[in-house]
C-alpha cells in the first residue's frame, strides 16, 4: 500500500440517475474552472451508485485537509476517508489515471439527447458490451472504432487529454478494457465508467 495517499469519497444522497449525473457534472466543471488543481489532489473519478452519486479523490497524506477544504464545499454529501483501500496501491496508479480520464470524458458529454453525435454515442454504448462483463472478449480496436468519433465530437477536450496521456505507459484503448490484476471482484476496467455515467 502507498502510505502517502488517502482515498476521499463523498457520497451524495441523490436517488435519480439523471440528477446524480448533473451533480457530478457540476462538480467536474467546477474543478476544471480552477486555474490549477488543488495542491495534493492526484486523481479523482465519479460514479453513480444505487441512490447515491460518488465522487472519489486521491490526495497525498499531507494535503488531505487542504483538498477537503477546497473541494468539499462543492460536495454536500458525507465524506469517507481511508488509507487502506486496495485501489491505493502503487501498482494501480495507471488505473486511477484512467478512471479520471474516463470520468472526465463521460461528464463532458452534453446531455442533449437530440444531438446526432449523442445519438451515435448512445447507439455505440448500447451495441458494445460494458467492459465490466468479464466474459466479453471484444478487442480494444472494436471499442476504438465505435467510440472514437462520437467521443471526439462530444467530449473533445477530455478525450484529447486522455488519448495524449503518457502517464500509464499504455494506450488509452488498451487501458480502457484492462482489468486491475487484483481485487477484480470490486474493481472493473476503466471503460466501465463510460457506461456508468452516460447510460
Amino acid at each position: 500500500m502507498n502510505s502517502y495517499e488517502v482515498l476521499l469519497r463523498w457520497k451524495l444522497a441523490v436517488e435519480d440517475s439523471e440528477a446524480q449525473r448533473r451533480s457530478l457534472k457540476a462538480l467536474i466543471s467546477t474543478l476544471s474552472a480552477y486555474d490549477s488543481p488543488p495542491a495534493g489532489l492526484s486523481h479523482y473519478y465519479a460514479s453513480r451508485q444505487a441512490g447515491e452519486a460518488w465522487f472519489t479523490a486521491f490526495a497525498d497524506d499531507q494535503s488531505v485537509e487542504a483538498v477537503v477544504d477546497r473541494i468539499g464545499a462543492h460536495l454536500p454529501g458525507r465524506l469517507e476517508k481511508t488509507k487502506t483501500d486496495a485501489i491505493l496501491g502503487d501498482d494501480l496508479v495507471w488505473y486511477r489515471v484512467r478512471l479520471q480520464h474516463v470520468s472526465e470524458i463521460a461528464l463532458e458529454v452534453p446531455d442533449d439527447r437530440q444531438n446526432a453525435a449523442h445519438r451515435l454515442l448512445q447507439a455505440a454504448l448500447l451495441g458494445l458490451p460494458d467492459p465490466y462483463l468479464r466474459q466479453d472478449q471484444t478487442r480494444p480496436d472494436v471499442y476504438e472504432d465505435r467510440l472514437k468519433r462520437p467521443l471526439a465530437r462530444l467530449a473533445a477536450k477530455a478525450f484529447a487529454k486522455a488519448i495524449a496521456s503518457q502517464e500509464t505507459g499504455g494506450s488509452f484503448w488498451n487501458d480502457f478494457l484492462r482489468w486491475p490484476h487484483r481485487n477484480a471482484d470490486s474493481l472493473s476496467p476503466p471503460g466501465h465508467w463510460l457506461w456508468n455515467l452516460c447510460l
